[in-house]
């Protein structure tokens, strides 16, 4: 039987370095956007990303994408 899989949510993740350990490991921290519209592009996410740069006291170091989907049998 084939899956069917619907995607029901998805959300823009920011990662950005927050300064150095006492060891000197980066501290790398996350603010999360959440009810990103599902049609959005993955061009366009990363285009807000980059608007957004500059706006931010640390240096973003990686967008992340989360897509949630329910699986059904089809």
């Amino acid at each position: 039987m084939a899956v069917i899989s619907t995607q029901i949510k998805s959300a823009l993740t920011l990662r950005y370095k927050n300064g150095i350990d006492a060891s000197g490991k980066d501290i790398i921290k996350t603010k999360k956007f959440s009810n990103i519209k599902l049609t959005a592009a993955d061009q366009g996410l990363l285009d807000v990303a980059a608007a957004l740069t500059p706006l931010m006291k640390y240096p973003i170091v990686q967008v992340v994408r989360s897509n949630d989907s329910v699986l059904i049998n089809g």
